[in-house]
């Protein structure tokens, strides 16, 4: 299974052993783009924890049928859920991040709009950042899509952060590592500063609101590196397929 193609379909495209798809965006990548031919086998991912293996029976630019041959539970998962609060970067930055950290195991991610956010959201912006989620989803063999939320000014998440990780460079941090030991978790909330990093109206206001200050070292990290390499911190912390103590 490892050659075969997986793709995010709507739960109600698989019924019972067949298959029917009618979304645009799929049709067009499985003509035009990969080329998909009848009878070629593709993975398909339902979003709900669920994966099918099926052979395409037919297709067209207006729909595809198929035969679900397999039936199997998606193990992409990891054992913490993750939301992370991504700060508006320019754009192929804030993609990358967007990218790595869905690779990695993020749950839901919240765009935010900072004093020193340098771009904006728009409907273009949000339907490319829902599709680098899905490809990346697909290409690392999730289980379920990590939900894109609306953005948010920093005001607006503040009433709703108390007890979230938020990266900082300067004031009153505590040890990342130090901070991930306190207690077991079964989700978490980290919020990722913009290039420039957070001002200090800012992080005065975390600090009211009850955010958790943290500091990944003493090595200055660009606004796309920070959160992936927190997120790749708490994965290998709390979820079981990387625990140390689970080899």
């Amino acid at each position: 299974m490892k050659n075969t193609y997986r793709f995010f379909v709507p739960a109600e495209a698989i019924q019972g052993e067949a298959l029917h798809v009618s979304e645009r965006e799929l049709l067009h990548q499985w003509n035009n783009v990969l080329r998909l031919r009848v009878g070629q086998h593709i993975a398909l991912l339902d979003g709900l924890g669920m994966g099918y293996i099926a052979e395409l029976v037919s297709l067209n630019k207006r729909e595809a049928q198929g035969r679900i041959l397999q039936r199997y539970a998606a193990n992409g998962e990891p054992s913490i859920n993750v939301t992370l609060y991504l700060a508006l970067t320019r754009g192929e930055r804030f993609e990358t991040a967007l990218q790595k950290c869905t690779e990695l195991g993020a749950t839901a991610f919240v765009p935010l709009l900072c004093e020193r956010s340098q771009a904006d959201v728009t409907p273009t912006k949000r339907e490319r950042w829902q599709r680098i989620i899905r490809e990346a989803a697909e290409q690392a063999g999730r289980g379920r899509l990590p939900i894109l939320h609306e953005a948010q000014t920093v005001a607006q998440a503040l009433p709703q952060a108390r007890g979230h990780l938020l990266l900082a460079e300067t004031g009153q941090t505590m040890a990342f590592k130090t901070a991930l030991a306190l207690e077991p978790r079964a989700e978490l909330a980290l919020w990722s500063g913009p290039e420039g990093g957070w001002t200090e109206a800012e992080l005065e206001a975390a600090n009211q609101a009850g955010l958790i200050s943290v500091s990944l070292g003493t090595r200055i990290l660009r606004a796309e590196t920070a959160p992936i390499a927190a997120l790749a911190a708490i994965m290998f912390q709390f979820d079981q397929w990387f625990s140390p103590n689970s080899c």
